[in-house]
């Protein structure tokens, strides 16, 4: 019934301390005469003591060290700003252990040690006081110029009206949360000079909450009637203690006629009998039922009596607590939930590929974005208790900041929400699902629904549980059971949102082949009989007769017995190592069976998903991994995915070579999840924050967009310490406004994306080396490549991997860059090209097979060459232009190869049908001297009649200019690796030329049309 109240009574227990009035309480205030207020303005005593109210008691430093004075306390306060006696700091955390409180009155808390009691010395600012309570950093939040005003947490109106004036504000990364905001017009929180911690640690042990006023008030600040307010207001809601206050819905979603199951948790130390609850269920803001609950005490888990059925709409439940003897609310929480028909979602445009890029609704779409699941700290999945009201927020706030496509799904084990009667995920989690993809739908936001993370888990946890010395568990990619249950999970998921058209899956997060208890470690054997047996089988068709497989890893039948005696390497086998160990030969094999495998796992789920229904797009959300050492993107490509993935966040470096690297020609690729690794000095303190952090976060997301990939997405939006869209507390990072003019320029810039014109340089990627135990060497020449044609050559190149070189197409200018081996197939492909017109240039030795064995390829080709250590740091190609100094330092001259040429030379050229191959004898890639390896390639360049897409006279190979041709505009790239730097270039197309600055570290986006006009931009302030 609308309008109805309901009142219920629970029985009593005992009151407690912390629900008698403040003024009965105990506050303890440090103050010292001398003690030194740094990032704050001084406070009187007088001005505490009309602030605070009762009698609170003034205790200097030995008073705190010894404790006795805090026996009784329910509140202490420090009001020095960022100083505080580091000689109590034993006695306060003693005091905080058994339950006190915590109010710091302005600055960064426990930012600046204090030493001495009666002169003091002001020790050097740090973090380590601090990260013993979870705050873990701290820095200045720029204020910029917007206009702002203060504002409580939403919810928390019942807070007097105040207003915050300061010069500072500060942002406190750890476990918190706001309190109090600038807000600018629009709602966006700009900081929150008022954070709150609550602390419960569970068992019999007391909890406590801090509250800090992390600000440097404007001077008279805290005398004011605003200040005085703010103190007295903080001082209470700090010594009321730890409190936390949820309303959980039993599903999110509910379908026409259903009714919620509402539970109000409440959980406080020693809560007393006699506090209330109001709450209230809202549709679309107009009230619908209210009820005012007195709860009797703890804990508190407290049925919300709304029980009639609901018509379809989007509910929200609000609810305020107030403490016993109180008249005034203290806690807030709200919930939200939808009731809809699921056919409802099933509507808009749909996700699709045509060619190299994305499309939505038929048209060219960019997708700008993070990775999200909520703004609440409940965990990476759908399983347990969710907050439709939170995603609701969050959507409308992404949605105001430019993001088109979101990432999600599941990075724990998937153990917990399984049905153990059909092996899909039970109804609590998928009503969850549909909730978070019904707000997203609101938002028109497209999403991406990851089903595992890392190794694929149908149990639960988020690591597996068996021991690394233990029996292997199943294989997550080979066992036929662990297979199954995969699929049923999937397949359960699928057949309830396989109609949603602007829905995408993601199979797997950042993907390991295939020992689930060694991640990110490169391929590593479980050693699991499926495994073993896959193996087996998997040699015996690659090789055929024991004797070539004997051949290949130079050994003898008779140490191999039989096939089924052929063991897994071991870890050992697979990394380089310069002597002792002859069996790092398998590590080849190994690492291309691991291709084989995790590709046919992906066909496997990729069909199960097809056989459930669903035409929706398809991929893999694969890290650095899927360009390095685990399981490649040139590899699973062709497995049934509709685009490849890089998440570019491991590294970051060489990061036109991810994106490069990542994509497949002809298949769309987008940076699927980015932003900067944490990054520690050795004594804890961080490198990288909002402010140290945006350019490489910027130029990560602008990379997205180069040499044909086609979109980026942050991780993620969410309240994270090191990489959240959000400080700790809630508040915008300055990353909000750049995702938002990013997103305008993938939006401005879409339209043009119908189709990708391929540079007339193809990269062949030695992938025989990269699978071997040399891969750090196969690396290292794939990223001087890509540096150098782009940063000094100022040309461009797509990458094609050795075993998938039928993507070769028809290039001007092949690079083989340091291959050292090559399988027969892809020499034979390279060899047809270049007898068909195209220029090679291939560097370093290049006559060994798959294995590094050599064999007469040089020479059947007309090429004496003669393969000889490599021994001399220093050496010198004899170019025809001149001669090129190499040099070779560090473990190079243990372990490179080079080739002899006849009298000396070092680069020769020869024709071979119509085309012609350069041959440099050094494997120049591998040198440090990056200028010559430039030489070389110009040569190469204009050999092969290489045309250029821009014209530039900037010789700073730390600027980055990327081109990308469409068909009806060019889209650059820039990015900057140096100091602040004018940048001029010429589009060759339009002939305009452009002119602008870009800063130190930073990137910009410019779409530039036929004709030369500016189509969009991103951060580009120059002229044309």
């Amino acid at each position: 019934m609308r309008g109805l109240h309901h009142r219920v009574f629970l029985s009593a227990i005992a009151s407690c301390l912390l629900g008698c009035p403040f003024s009965v309480a105990q506050t303890v205030v440090f103050q010292q005469s001398g003690f030194p207020t740094i990032d704050s303005e001084p406070v009187s005593q007088s001005t505490l003591v009309a602030a605070l109210g009762g009698s609170p008691i003034f205790a200097h430093v030995e008073q705190l060290r010894s404790g006795e004075v805090l026996r009784n306390a329910t509140l202490l306060v420090f009001p020095y700003g960022s100083a505080f006696p580091a000689d109590a700091w034993p006695g306060v955390l003693h005091y905080l252990q058994q339950g006190g409180n915590l109010l710091l009155l302005g600055g960064q808390p426990f930012r600046v040690p204090v030493t001495g009691s009666g002169s003091f010395t002001v020790e050097r600012p740090q973090d380590s006081y601090a990260r013993s309570l979870d705050f873990r950093h701290s820095y200045a939040v720029p204020l910029g110029t917007a206009k702002s005003h203060f504002a409580w947490r939403p919810g928390y109106s019942f807070l007097p009206q105040l207003d915050v004036t300061a010069t500072k504000i500060f942002a406190q990364e750890g476990r918190l949360q706001g309190l109090g905001y600038l807000d600018a017009d629009d709602g966006t929180h700009l900081a929150a000079p008022v954070i709150v911690a609550d602390r419960f640690t569970g068992g019999n042990t007391p909890s406590y909450r801090i509250v800090a006023l992390a600000f440097t008030p404007t001077p008279g600040y805290w005398a004011s009637p605003d200040g005085a307010n703010l103190i007295r207001t903080a001082a209470r809601y700090a010594q009321a203690g730890a409190v936390n206050l949820q309303i959980e819905a039993q599903y999110n979603t509910l379908r026409p006629g259903e009714t919620p199951q509402l539970t109000a948790h409440l959980r406080r130390t020693n809560l007393g009998p006699g506090s209330t609850l109001d709450v209230q269920l809202i549709e679309d803001g107009k009230p619908l039922h209210h009820a005012h609950l007195t709860l009797a005490g703890d804990p508190a888990n407290v049925p919300i009596p709304f029980r009639d059925p609901l018509s379809a709409g989007m509910y929200t439940v609000r609810a305020t607590w107030t403490p016993a003897a109180n008249d005034t609310p203290q806690e807030f929480a709200e919930n939200g939930f939808r009731v809809e028909d699921i056919s409802s979602l099933a509507t808009g445009d749909a996700l699709g590929v045509k060619g190299d890029f994305l499309t939505l609704g038929g048209k060219p779409f960019f997708p700008v974005g993070t990775n999200y699941f909520t703004t609440e700290e409940n965990g990476w999945d759908f399983s347990g208790p969710r907050n439709g009201a939170i995603w609701e927020r969050d959507f409308a706030d992404m949605e105001h900041h430019g993001v088109n496509f979101v990432r999600t799904g599941v990075w724990m084990g998937a153990g917990g929400f399984l049905d153990p009667a059909t092996g899909g995920a039970n109804e609590r989690f998928l009503r969850n699902l549909e909730a978070f993809l019904a707000a997203a739908h609101r938002h028109r936001i497209a999403v991406n629904f990851t089903f595992f993370a890392f190794t694929p888990r149908v149990a639960a946890g988020f690591r597996p549980a068996a021991p690394a010395d233990g029996p292997p568990p199943p294989n997550p990619y080979l066992d036929a059971a662990t297979l199954a249950a995969e699929k049923a999970y999937i397949v359960s998921v699928v057949q309830r949102f396989g109609a949603l058209p602007w829905l995408s899956y993601d199979l797997i997060n950042e993907p390991s082949f295939s020992n689930p208890r060694a991640i990110f470690h490169g391929n590593v054997p479980n050693g699991d009989p499926a495994e073993q047996d896959a193996w087996q089988s998997w040699l015996r068709k690659r090789y055929g007769t024991l004797a070539s497989l004997a051949d290949a890893w130079r050994t003898t039948t008779v140490d191999l017995g039989e096939w089924s005696s052929i063991p897994l390497p071991k870890p050992a086998d697979l990394k380089f190592s310069r002597s002792g160990n002859a069996r790092q030969v398998q590590a080849f094999d190994y690492n291309l069976f691991a291709q084989d495998m995790f590709s046919n796992w992906v066909h496997t789920m990729v069909a199960a998903i097809r056989a459930a229904g669903s035409r929706q797009l398809i991929n893999v959300g694969q890290d650095e991994g899927g360009v390095s050492d685990r399981v490649l993107n040139q590899f699973y490509a062709t497995s049934g995915v509709s685009f490849t993935t890089n998440h570019t966040y491991w590294q970051d470096d060489a990061l036109l070579w991810d994106s490069i690297v990542a994509k497949r020609p002809g298949m769309p690729n987008i940076t699927g999840e980015t932003g900067y690794q944490p990054a520690w000095d050795p004594d804890g303190a961080w490198r990288y924050d909002e402010l140290t952090g945006t350019a490489l976060v910027e130029c990560k997301w602008a990379l997205g967009f180069a040499a044909g990939s086609s979109g980026a997405m942050q991780w993620d939006w969410a309240r994270e310490p090191d990489f959240g869209m959000q400080r700790s507390d809630g508040s915008a990072k300055l990353w909000q406004p750049m995702l938002r003019d990013l997103g305008d320029f993938a939006r401005k810039a879409a339209p043009y994306a119908t189709g990708f014109t391929l540079p007339e340089v193809a990269i062949v990627l030695p992938q025989s080396l990269q699978l071997s135990s040399h891969n750090e060497q196969a690396l290292a020449t794939q990223q001087a490549a890509v540096r150098v044609l782009y940063q000094y050559n100022r040309a461009e190149a797509y990458a094609v991997g050795e075993y998938q070189i039928d993507t070769l197409g028809t290039p001007k200018l092949i690079l083989l860059p340091s291959p050292y081996g090559l399988s027969d197939q892809a020499w034979t492909a390279i060899e047809t090209r270049v007898r068909a017109g195209a220029v090679l240039l291939v560097t370093g030795p290049f006559s060994a097979d798959e294995h590094m064995h050599p064999t007469d390829r040089a020479h059947r080709i007309g090429i004496d060459a003669t393969l000889s250590p490599l021994q001399s740091r220093n050496a010198t190609l004899h170019l025809p232009t001149g001669d090129v100094p190499l040099e070779y330092g560090g473990f190079s001259t243990t372990i490179l190869d080079r080739d002899l040429l006849p009298g000396g030379v070092t680069f020769t050229e020869l024709p071979l049908g119509k085309g012609k191959i350069l041959f440099s004898s050094l494997p120049i890639e591998l040198n440090s001297n990056l200028a010559s390896v430039a030489k070389v390639y110009d040569y190469a360049l204009k050999a092969a009649t290489v045309g250029r897409m821009y014209t530039t006279a900037v010789n700073n190979p730390g600027i980055l200019i990327c081109p990308t041709r469409l068909p009806h505009a060019t889209l650059y790239v820039l990015t900057s690796e140096t100091e602040s730097s004018p940048v001029s270039f010429t589009d060759t197309r339009s002939g305009k030329s452009f002119s602008g600055t870009l800063d130190a570290g930073h990137a910009a986006l410019l779409l530039v049309g036929e004709d030369g006009d500016v189509l969009a931009n991103y951060r580009w302030s120059g002229s044309r």
